[in-house]
């Protein structure tokens, strides 16, 4: 029986270096969850007693908390891969809102050490996030990757949208509102 985190190598690592250093010292607001608990995602359905709630849930694997506030991150899958890295990762916002983050974990993990919010606009996130710097030597050490610039940054959040949004948002609607649909079919890309 094996004690990894996950059956994702690229998570295990993840974990290893969390466990290291702590979420809060690399990546503003995200969290490492317990792997695959259905529980974070639970507000997106009824209750177990809905019929839709398993096929849902099935094609849902959620990891993290994305922001401080239960934003999720989770892989969709989408298909059958034996490759979960390879999935597509979707957000599940704590006010509604969803769409699709990243084409697939590495380049989540691109993005993790970055942040745009003009709330850290003239901070130096170095100072911020102590274990940043470590961050970045451990993604270029294990994959060979330096996050985006801000053109890069976009231009990756562009072509996971367009690469997944339409059938994410089908696949979605089935079980849920149409609200949270249509508005991350409104994002523009």
């Amino acid at each position: 029986m094996s004690n990894a985190y996950s059956p994702v190598p690229e998570l295990n690592l993840l974990k290893e270096f969390d466990d290291e250093f702590g979420a809060e010292g690399y990546a503003d607001g995200f969290e490492l969850l317990d792997y695959d608990d259905k529980k974070k995602v639970k507000g997106w359905l009824g209750g177990p007693e809905d019929p839709s709630s398993a096929e849902f849930h099935d094609r849902l694997i959620p990891f993290a908390h994305a922001t401080g506030s239960g934003s999720i991150y989770a892989l969709w899958r989408y298909d059958d891969r034996a490759d979960l890295a390879d999935l597509p990762v979707v957000f599940f916002g704590d006010e509604g809102e969803v769409w699709v983050h990243a084409s697939n974990l590495r380049e989540l993990f691109r993005l993790l050490p970055i942040e745009r919010d003009m709330a850290y606009e003239d901070e130096d996130l170095d100072e911020l996030f102590p274990a940043r710097q470590e961050y970045l030597a451990w993604l270029n050490r294990n994959f060979g990757l330096a996050p985006p610039d801000e053109d890069e940054e976009e231009a990756l959040f562009k072509a996971a949208m367009q690469a997944f949004a339409p059938q994410f948002a089908t696949w979605l609607g089935r079980f849920t509102g149409e609200d949270a649909v249509k508005d991350m079919l409104r994002i523009p890309l």
